[in-house]
């Protein structure tokens, strides 16, 4: 076992302003979120819930939140049910291509959000199917399936595939091994996949701007709209909410499979 790597001071020192630097943004938001007042005092005046209340009581802020959670809801399990051969083929087989289909599958993570955005508004425009949820999912699909992808291999690294291999000597076909033996063993997989689905598809704002309509709005695109008109720390607080969510969800898959190996694709 290889010893733990240890770091100089000024290093370490280095190191903890660069994440006080990238940190800073979310206390600044966390702040003005809970501040009595419509803007940002230093030290605050006194702290409220009074602008989570209010982002709850607005309706444009509903409708909104209730076609992200839709959109999420139906990409993160469209994304699973196309990701599990695609990361089984990539971690099981070697074929001609391989490594070029790992690439393409892989490029919506390396290419900006907004040419993915315009890419679909493009092809919705072309194929006659304009503005909305629908667009919506699918570009979300392609988007955010990488992520699923990448989770679910790296859980197949870890499992010992002679398991299936005992079930088929034992009289299984090769689809009742994998549904009964491997298939279970990817719980941590598919629920941390799905996890990192669901938090893309209801944050992405680069891709959904491109796609909404006067009727049909997600939530980041509703708070874009929301802060050219008013200015009030209610963007701040649902700002605070999607942290604090997609928190808990990292902090999730890392205990279901480990950012380590989900970051690690090999």
């Amino acid at each position: 076992m290889n010893a733990p790597r240890s770091y100089s001071t000024p290093v370490a020192a280095l190191a903890g302003l660069v994440m006080a630097f990238i940190l800073l943004p979310v206390a600044f938001i966390a702040l003005y979120a809970f501040n009595e007042s419509g803007y940002l005092r230093l030290p605050p005046q006194g702290l409220t819930f009074h602008w989570f209340a209010n982002f709850f009581a607005i309706a444009r802020f509903r409708a909104a939140l209730e076609a992200s959670l839709i959109v999420s809801a139906v990409v993160a399990p469209a994304c699973l049910l196309i990701a599990v051969p695609a990361a089984l083929a990539l971690a099981r087989y070697r074929f001609p291509g391989r490594d070029a289909i790992n690439a393409l599958i892989m490029s919506p993570l390396v290419v900006p959000g907004v040419v993915i955005g315009i890419s679909f508004l493009s092809l919705s425009a072309r194929v006659g199917t304009g503005l909305g949820l629908v667009p919506i999912i699918v570009a979300m699909t392609c988007f955010a399936f990488p992520f699923a992808v990448r989770a679910l291999a790296a859980n197949l690294h870890g499992l010992d595939p002679r398991l299936e291999e005992a079930a088929r000597n034992l009289g299984a076909s090769r689809f009742n091994a994998f549904l009964f033996v491997t298939l279970p063993q990817l719980r941590p997989g598919l629920l941390a996949g799905g996890i990192f689905v669901f938090v893309e598809a209801i944050d992405n704002f680069s891709i959904a701007v491109f796609l909404t309509n006067a009727r049909i709005t997600t939530l980041p695109v509703e708070s874009y709209s929301y802060i050219r008109d008013f200015d009030d720390p209610t963007v701040a607080a649902m700002a605070v909410l999607l942290m604090s969510l997609s928190a808990v969800l990292v902090f999730a898959i890392d205990r279901l499979v480990g950012l380590d190996r989900f970051l690690e694709l090999k």
